[in-house]
């Protein structure tokens, strides 16, 4: 950063900053002919060989450069073993948890698993209970305090939930804890896969919830406006 800050707002994937600084070293090696390989457009090319002829950065001495050059290093190998991992989770959720892998993607529905400790344990529970998973803190704070229970633990993770308005997601939350549900007692009880069957009615689901939404949101307006 200090040596070439510049590219750092130039390159927004970590990995592809991390394999460059490692490969490359220090900012005079960021050439046309050095950046060929790896597979960028000719513009961001061009405009990383000129942020690094005309660097604010400071030197960089060749003890300081290795160090960095070894971060790089466990940060790219930790990235690859991260990969592998998520393979393996990938297969290991369609053979024995296809209906759940539908709906939640694989990482998710393993830490839904995990959570619940076991699969069987998943598809015996409620899916209020499914809904706030990874919530239990802030839930035994609501039951002794009083404060507002948790709409969702890690069903936040789900794109549907986070993707969505604030005001939205405690209802998508717990539609998708009911797909879940079914799901999980499906893949431990009959083995059949209707996972996409249950997503397809999940999103069309997710998608008249937001409608009304916003049909709501709407109607505030033109009532406000009304009373001005």
């Amino acid at each position: 950063g200090l040596h070439f800050p510049e590219l750092t707002h130039l390159i927004g994937k970590h990995e592809l900053y991390a394999k460059l600084v490692y490969k490359l070293g220090k900012r005079g090696n960021f050439l046309n002919e050095k950046l060929e390989g790896f597979d960028l457009p000719k513009d961001k090319v061009k405009e990383i060989v000129g942020a690094a002829q005309t660097s604010m950065g400071a030197d960089l001495n060749d003890q300081d450069l290795e160090q960095i050059r070894m971060l790089c290093s466990q940060y790219l190998s930790l990235s690859e073993t991260r990969r592998k991992i998520e393979r393996y989770l990938s297969d290991m959720m369609k053979e024995e948890a296809p209906n759940i892998s539908a709906l939640t993607g694989p990482i998710l529905g393993a830490r839904l698993i995990a959570l619940a400790g076991g699969l069987e344990n998943l598809a015996k529970m409620p899916s209020s209970t499914i809904q706030v998973l990874g919530a239990e803190k802030a839930l035994f704070r609501s039951l002794t305090t009083g404060a507002r229970p948790p709409k969702h633990g890690v069903l936040f993770q789900h794109t549907l939930v986070h993707g969505s308005k604030r005001s939205l997601r405690g209802k998508i939350s717990r539609l998708l804890a009911g797909k879940i549900a079914i799901a999980a007692r499906t893949d431990v009880f009959s083995g059949d896969y209707i996972g996409d069957k249950l997503k397809k009615a999940l999103l069309e689901k997710v998608e008249e919830i937001r409608k009304k939404g916003s049909r709501r949101k709407v109607s505030r307006k033109k009532r406000r406006g009304k009373r001005r």
